[in-house]
């Protein structure tokens, strides 16, 4: 519900209104900012109000997380020339870490600092391709852009929640969904070093996704606690566990 449908809109838009998109946002921003979500903040959401499930939920994010969605989506309707390889480039290393990961537990904890380690060398080598003078026109429509991610592919898992899953009171978990995640700020350069013709947009769509995912980041919980608390059911579940969970604030931290 989160990736699918909403990238598959954003492709039918496309197809009309060609890869400028609409007010000032490219295609490649809107699927770069609504096809993947948070997932260290669902993550400590669910583990302070869901349950097990909700939990286990945190594979589908990791799977959304990064640009294999977008490559996916942009090279199969034609919008863009992907070369297969990419594809290939985007999904292996996700693969492999599956494999390796549950074929040596300990190597989860080796590599969990890999990813506060590496933002630095990758934020720096985003920063000196951006133009400043496309960060500041970006700015306000990124910022436009961020508050309605969060009510809109929230409320799609939230629908999914309440009426496939049937969780009732507590389907408003699926508001904390409505994010995008901290690595789709390099979602649109991938894209572009995959088809050229995307990178007039690289700058622009960059800051726009920035500002989503900060943006996206407080609106999502405070959404997904007002309707728990509108059906009460804001209060947590499995204490020990949500205790070994990461919270909001480090979630937000790592995405960040």
């Amino acid at each position: 519900m989160k990736t699918l449908v909403p990238a598959t809109l954003i492709i039918i838009l496309g197809s009309y209104v060609g890869l400028d998109g609409v007010l000032g946002v490219s295609i490649l921003a809107l699927l770069a900012a609504f096809d993947n979500s948070n997932g260290g903040l669902w993550l400590a959401y669910t583990g302070q109000y869901g349950d097990a499930r909700d939990r286990g939920a945190y594979v589908a994010s990791a799977v959304n997380d990064g640009p294999f969605f977008s490559l996916l989506f942009l090279g199969a309707s034609g919008l863009a020339d992907i070369p297969m390889i990419a594809l290939v480039a985007a999904l292996v290393p996700f693969l492999l870490g599956v494999v390796v990961g549950n074929l040596d537990p300990k190597w989860r904890d080796v590599l969990k600092p890999v990813p506060n380690i590496v933002i630095p060398f990758f934020a720096f080598a985003l920063g000196t391709g951006i133009n400043l003078g496309a960060v500041v026109s970006g700015g306000v429509s990124g910022l436009i852009l961020g508050l309605i991610i969060s009510p809109i592919t929230g409320g799609l898992v939230y629908l999914g929640y309440r009426m496939i899953l049937r969780r009732g009171g507590k389907s408003g978990l699926g508001f904390a969904a409505g994010t995008t995640a901290g690595n789709a700020i390099a979602t649109p350069a991938v894209v572009a070093a995959a088809d050229p013709n995307f990178q007039q947009y690289v700058s622009t769509a960059t800051a726009q996704v920035a500002a989503c995912v900060l943006i996206s980041s407080i609106l999502a919980p405070m959404l997904a606690s007002y309707f728990l608390k509108r059906a009460g059911e804001l209060k947590s579940e499995d204490a020990d566990v949500s205790n070994a969970t990461p919270t909001l604030g480090e979630a937000r931290g790592e995405a960040l």
